[in-house]
């Protein structure tokens, strides 16, 4: 102990002589050893500690229900009871699904999202309250509700007075009688909620809910623990036979649908699939970013090592073992992995809390729970510790296999240790390449998806959602209430046009897709077609900027008269409507019944100019009902930018009123927000608008999952570019240095200057030549496999060409100083050497 104490004192010695070395290396690891923890402390929260507050969340495991075609619906609530009685291998099934809330008075509305539980939800996950208590298996169709920590903290102000108070949920009195532990913010992974509510509750919160008696509607998500013993697959092979039972007793809803069994963390529905994937992949780069400045902190250690050899070879002629001059080596190094350790918490923290910071969407209440735990410091120590020993035995290993009078002849090198910095070099600039090209990839794929057309003008419109959910309206009351709303909405000096829409493109959870079918068309498994649907009100198109090429817009929303219409893309008419299709077996539909008017609609021709059968008075059926084309709108973007072109199928909110909506408003003004809210208050007072942004913003914000990394990457990536230039100077000089003697007599003798740093620097580029191919050809490889044979070469010709630029200037700065030495000097050290 006394002697590793010295060794330390030793090693900080020798790092306070080289304050430029340590900081760099300390720097570049804190950079490294930061975001590979911020990013693992965001793993672990999603996998490993997903429900702070719950205990034994590892023994929970979920039931998916999964259709033929792979989707997964979700369960019924009917369906949740039948499993729940006769599954043997899993206890405390329980069963939860999200739904937005309306909370608090008329006049202070508040748009909050919760849970509606089955009765054993709270005991299931051993959850304990922080004050009050949680509802009982028993108490199944009580007015009551649990509220959030963070909640009762910013409403009651973490009174113990609020259990009991009332709480209005969608103009509901409910009881307040329990608040969950802190942390907890439901179970849905990455999601928080506020609000949980007994499932039995579901039809008097939401008006004409049918949900606990309807088996079509899938809505609820399914979990629970192994009975002692069960293993998955026993219980995998219960579900199934359940499941089977199931389709055959109940055909119309549950045929083709069986039961998926796997870990809580591993939903295949809600954020958490997609935030897991997307980083484990950032994961992976960021650990070739380290493992790429460690081959840079390796070669800068290893330069300095070999300029100690004279003090190391004192050592060993006074007796110390290799062992003890390895041990200060890797003792410096660790200390300086340590440091750099400490560094990279700090990043690790400060990243973390930028996480939190960055706007999410609105559309659902995502909230990232992470925090540097204990686990989190672990795993920087981990690293540290790989990171110390990774770049710190090659150093030792190098000055123990020399003798001490080796080591005390002054100039001595062996080929050796040349042959292992020209490794390590290649090594770096191989993995700095894959970084690099993996950044390019990022970057330009954010920036190319922001700059592309989205086939709607983007610019000048606001949208802001609206809810009527817990109003007892019927379809017609809902649709004179909308009629109403735009009617105040488009009489406002600054309004141009709006109009109110279910959707709205690019949103993080998509647009719905539906069953529909054509007159006269079936397909091969005589299943109906599907495609995305939005319901809109008339002037929709208008105020997105979207051009209608064939027929009209719908009718207005008080038009009577009118049939049931719906509005088709220029893919839709493609798809179904191309003469290389099979022709449709129907009578001709006349124009007016769709457009109120005029002749029957015109041949339609589609955006790539093939000429298609008439579409305008075509019928199609959805949800047992028949509908008129009337349209034919241009293709835009619907779910995600750079998707293939999609059928989208456009209903009028006439036929198809909705209680929840986005109002489109294009308008002139940004205080239009604060506009159309004073015309909706005038209107209904008792109506929230909530969410409230402009289009741009929507988009940029739902852009979320591709902006981080871009921007991560954008800072890391000349990072790296910097690191990986300090790491070929610093060997490259080291080089050089060794061949002062030979420089000089070469100069003596008349060599040209040019000549010998051409030399130098060719001689470097070869090494750094041979990283860069092995380091260009793994990228191509794997982007071959991960982006299907998409290979941009601008990135795979642009990258390496900046890297070798680079790379030549580190070269030739050493070269170009030691080609202006002084001859005469050289010839002087030669002889005094003798």
């Amino acid at each position: 102990m006394i002697q590793l104490l010295r060794d330390i004192r030793h090693s900080w010695r020798t790092i306070r002589r080289a304050p430029m070395f340590a900081t760099v290396v300390v720097l570049s690891l804190g950079v490294g050893i930061g975001v590979n923890t911020a990013i693992f402390s965001w793993i672990q929260a999603l996998t490993l500690q997903p429900l702070p507050g719950a205990t034994s969340v590892t023994r929970l495991q979920r039931i998916e229900a999964r259709t033929e075609s792979g989707g997964y619906p979700g369960v019924s609530w009917p369906e949740y009871r039948d499993l729940a009685e006769r599954l043997h291998t899993f206890r405390d099934l329980f069963a939860f699904r999200l739904s937005p809330f309306n909370i608090g008075e008329p006049d202070a509305l508040e748009r909050r999202y919760g849970l509606l539980v089955s009765g054993n939800y709270f005991s299931a996950l051993d959850l304990r309250p922080a004050a009050g208590r949680f509802m009982r298996p028993d108490e199944i169709a009580e007015p009551v509700v649990v509220i959030s920590y963070d909640f009762w903290q910013t409403h009651f102000r973490g009174s113990a007075d609020a259990m009991t108070q009332t709480l209005h949920v969608n103009g509901k009195p409910l009881t307040v009688i329990g608040v969950t532990p802190p942390g907890f913010q439901g179970t849905v992974i990455g999601l928080d909620f506020d609000v949980w509510m007994p499932v039995r509750l579901a039809p008097v919160v939401i008006a004409g809910s049918g949900e606990l008696e309807n088996r079509g509607f899938r809505g609820y998500q399914l979990m629970g623990a192994l009975v002692p013993g069960a293993s998955r697959a026993a219980a995998q092979s219960d579900v199934d036979a359940v499941m089977q039972q199931l389709a055959h007793d109940f055909p119309a809803t549950n045929e083709g649908i069986r039961g998926e069994v796997a870990p809580f963390w591993q939903a295949p529905r809600g954020p958490q699939q997609f935030l897991i994937g997307a980083l484990a992949a950032l994961q992976a780069v960021m650990l070739l970013l380290l493992l790429a400045v460690c081959g840079n902190t390796a070669n800068l250690v290893l330069a300095r090592a070999s300029a100690r050899q004279q003090e190391i070879g004192v050592r060993l002629a006074l007796g110390a073992g290799r062992w003890q001059v390895a041990n200060l080596i890797v003792i410096e190094s660790l200390m300086l992995a340590l440091a750099g350790a400490l560094v990279g918490v700090a990043i690790a923290v400060w990243g973390t809390d930028a996480l939190r910071a960055v706007p999410l969407p609105q559309a659902f209440p995502i909230r990232f729970q992470t925090r540097i735990d204990g686990l989190s410091l672990v795993f920087a120590a981990l690293l540290a510790l790989a990171c110390g020993l990774a770049f710190g035995v090659p150093a030792a290993v190098q000055l123990t296999r020399v003798g001490p009078q080796q080591a005390l002849r002054a100039g001595a090198r062996t080929a050796t240790r040349s042959r292992m910095r020209d490794t390590l070099m290649a090594v770096e600039v191989a993995l700095a390449l894959v970084v690099l090209i993996a950044a390019a990839y990022f970057f330009k794929s954010f920036n190319s998806t922001r700059g592309l057309d989205p086939g709607f003008r983007r610019d000048g419109v606001w949208l802001a959602a609206y809810d009527l959910s817990g109003r007892n309206l019927t379809g017609a009351a809902i649709r004179d209430e909308v009629f109403r709303l735009l009617d105040a909405v488009r009489m406002l000096p600054d309004v141009e046009s709006a109009a109110v829409a279910s959707s709205v493109p690019l949103d993080i959870h998509g647009l719905p897709l539906r069953s529909f079918a054509l007159d006269g068309r079936t397909t091969a498994d005589g299943r109906p077609e599907r495609a995305l649907v939005n319901t809109v009100t008339p002037g929709y198109f208008a105020t997105m900027g979207i051009a209608i090429t064939e027929g009209t817009d719908f009718a207005p929303l008080n038009d009577a008269a009118a049939p049931p219409q719906a509005i088709v893309n220029e893919t839709f008419a493609r798809l179904y409507f191309a003469p290389d299709l099979p022709a449709f077996a129907r009578p001709a539909v006349p124009a007016s019944a769709a457009s109120g008017g005029g002749e029957p609609g015109p041949t339609h021709r589609s955006a790539h100019g093939s000429k298609t059968h008439a579409v305008i008075g075509r019928q199609l059926e959805s949800g047992g009902r028949r509908y008129t084309i009337a349209g034919v709108v241009k293709d835009s973007v619907y779910e995600s930018f750079g998707e293939q072109p999609k059928a989208i199928v456009y209903y009028s909110y006439r036929d198809r009123p909705a209680m929840a909506g986005e109002i489109h408003v294009r308008g002139r003004e940004a205080r239009i927000v604060q506009e159309v809210r004073r015309a909706v208050r005038d209107v209904d007072r008792a109506l929230p608008l909530y969410n409230t942004r402009s289009l741009n913003d929507h988009i940029e914000t739902n852009l979320i999952f591709e902006r981080v990394p871009a921007r991560m990457f954008t800072v890391l990536g000349p990072l790296l570019l910097a690191l990986a230039a300090i790491g070929i100077y610093a060997v490259v000089s080291y080089t050089v240095s060794l061949r002062t003697r030979e420089i000089g007599v070469r100069l003596a003798l008349g060599a040209p200057t040019a000549r010998l740093i051409a030399e130098v620097v060719g001689q470097s580029l070869v090494t750094i030549g041979v990283g860069a191919l092995a380091g260009w050809l793994f990228a191509f490889v794997m982007t071959l496999d991960v982006v299907m044979g998409s290979i941009d070469a601008a990135i795979f010709a642009a990258v390496p060409a900046v890297l070798l630029l680079v790379a030549a200037v580190a070269c030739w700065l050493p070269a170009r100083r030691a080609a202006a030495i002084d001859p005469v000097h050289a010839l002087r050290q030669i002889v005094s050497s003798r």
